[in-house]
Protein backbone atom coordinates (compact mmCIF):
# COMPACT_ATOMS: atom_id res chain seq x y z
CA UNK A 1 0.00 0.00 0.00
CA UNK A 2 1.27 3.49 -0.85
CA UNK A 3 -0.65 7.02 -0.17
CA UNK A 4 0.73 9.91 -1.08
CA UNK A 5 -0.35 13.68 0.41
CA UNK A 6 -0.09 17.28 -0.38
CA UNK A 7 2.08 17.58 2.86
CA UNK A 8 2.90 16.07 6.08
CA UNK A 9 -0.13 17.48 8.20
CA UNK A 10 -2.88 15.19 8.96
CA UNK A 11 -5.29 18.13 9.15
CA UNK A 12 -4.26 20.31 6.53
CA UNK A 13 -2.80 18.36 3.90
CA UNK A 14 -4.61 15.67 1.63
CA UNK A 15 -4.65 12.34 -0.16
CA UNK A 16 -3.33 12.92 -3.81
CA UNK A 17 -2.77 9.29 -4.31
CA UNK A 18 -3.67 5.70 -3.52
CA UNK A 19 -1.89 2.51 -4.49
CA UNK A 20 -2.70 -0.63 -3.40
CA UNK A 21 -1.13 -4.41 -4.77
CA UNK A 22 -2.68 -7.96 -3.58
CA UNK A 23 -0.10 -10.61 -3.53
CA UNK A 24 -0.37 -14.34 -3.26
CA UNK A 25 2.08 -17.12 -3.07
CA UNK A 26 4.47 -14.50 -3.88
CA UNK A 27 2.55 -13.45 -7.26
CA UNK A 28 0.49 -10.04 -7.68
CA UNK A 29 -3.03 -10.86 -8.28
CA UNK A 30 -4.29 -7.94 -8.44
CA UNK A 31 -3.71 -3.50 -8.28
CA UNK A 32 -5.40 -0.77 -7.58
CA UNK A 33 -4.30 2.70 -8.15
CA UNK A 34 -5.70 6.60 -7.99
CA UNK A 35 -4.68 9.82 -8.84
CA UNK A 36 -6.79 12.28 -6.54
CA UNK A 37 -7.73 15.28 -6.96
CA UNK A 38 -7.15 17.12 -3.45
CA UNK A 39 -9.16 20.32 -4.41
CA UNK A 40 -6.18 22.44 -3.25
CA UNK A 41 -2.67 23.12 -4.59
CA UNK A 42 0.51 20.63 -4.37
CA UNK A 43 3.69 22.18 -3.79
CA UNK A 44 6.68 22.32 -5.84
CA UNK A 45 8.67 20.32 -3.35
CA UNK A 46 5.67 17.36 -2.94
CA UNK A 47 5.99 17.56 -6.59
CA UNK A 48 9.83 16.81 -6.85
CA UNK A 49 9.19 14.00 -4.30
CA UNK A 50 6.35 11.89 -5.37
CA UNK A 51 6.24 13.19 -9.48
CA UNK A 52 2.35 13.81 -8.75
CA UNK A 53 1.91 17.66 -10.10
CA UNK A 54 -1.03 19.61 -10.42
CA UNK A 55 -2.12 18.66 -13.71
CA UNK A 56 -1.74 15.19 -12.83
CA UNK A 57 -4.95 15.15 -10.59
CA UNK A 58 -7.19 18.09 -12.03
CA UNK A 59 -9.57 15.38 -13.54
CA UNK A 60 -9.29 12.95 -10.80
CA UNK A 61 -11.77 11.56 -8.71
CA UNK A 62 -12.43 13.48 -5.33
CA UNK A 63 -11.14 11.25 -2.06
CA UNK A 64 -15.50 11.27 -0.73
CA UNK A 65 -16.35 10.70 -3.84
CA UNK A 66 -13.84 7.73 -4.61
CA UNK A 67 -14.93 5.94 -1.68
CA UNK A 68 -18.75 6.36 -2.36
CA UNK A 69 -18.78 4.41 -5.52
Amino acid sequence: MDVETTGLSANKNRIIEIALVKIENLKITDKLHYLINPQTYIPPFITSLTGIDNDDVIGGPIFQMLWMR
